[in-house]
Order: structure tokens, then C-alpha cells, then sequence
């Protein structure tokens, strides 16, 4: 399991696209230090987080969130 807790938005703000990229570069840098210390456990983790954010990201592009 991960060390860093991934970061939560206060509930009145809600989630935007920004705070997502935001998000989703963090976990790619995580990535990137866990895979340089060879640290399988952890890129497994923070895969599950990345594929978490990009679903979000689509819903929110492409899915539901979409009203005309």
C-alpha cells in the first residue's frame, strides 16, 4: 500500500478536470520514483490509482456528467 494517501477536496468544491490533471501528474511522478527504486508493490498501487483518475477524467468528459 502506498504511503501517500492521494489528496482530497473539500466537499464544497467539488471535483474539477484541473484538480484531476492535477492529480494525475502527482501519481505519474509517483510512478516514476517507484519504478527508479524498483518498487513493484507501489506501481501496482499507483496504477490502480491512475486507471481510478482517467476514469473520472472520461466520465466526466465523455459520460454522464455530459447533459444536453
Amino acid at each position: 500500500m502506498s504511503d501517500y494517501p492521494p489528496k482530497s477536496l473539500p466537499n464544497s468544491r467539488g471535483v474539477t478536470l484541473n484538480s484531476l490533471k492535477d492529480e494525475l501528474y502527482s501519481l505519474n511522478m509517483r510512478l516514476l520514483l517507484a519504478m527508479q527504486h524498483h518498487n513493484e508493490e507501489a506501481q501496482e498501487d499507483i496504477q490502480v490509482q491512475i486507471a481510478a483518475v482517467q476514469a473520472e477524467i472520461s466520465r466526466m468528459c465523455f459520460g454522464s456528467g455530459l447533459r444536453r
